[in-house]
């Protein structure tokens, strides 16, 4: 094998790994922005929801 044979499968070597972190960075960005939006869910369905009896209106 040639180095330029060599240099052919390490740049497809880095081009696999920098297309999975690429999708590995997206997949957890939709993860973080399902929890923001269950998040502002439970928010809204917190301030909804009346006090129970015994607790302060803080």
């Amino acid at each position: 094998m040639t180095i330029e044979e060599g240099a052919k499968f390490v740049a497809a070597a880095y081009a696999i790994i920098l297309a999975v972190l690429v999708i590995y960075y997206f997949m957890s960005a939709r993860r973080v922005n399902a929890l923001k939006r269950d998040m502002e869910l439970l928010e809204q369905e917190v301030q909804r929801r009346p006090p129970a009896a015994g607790e302060s209106g803080d």
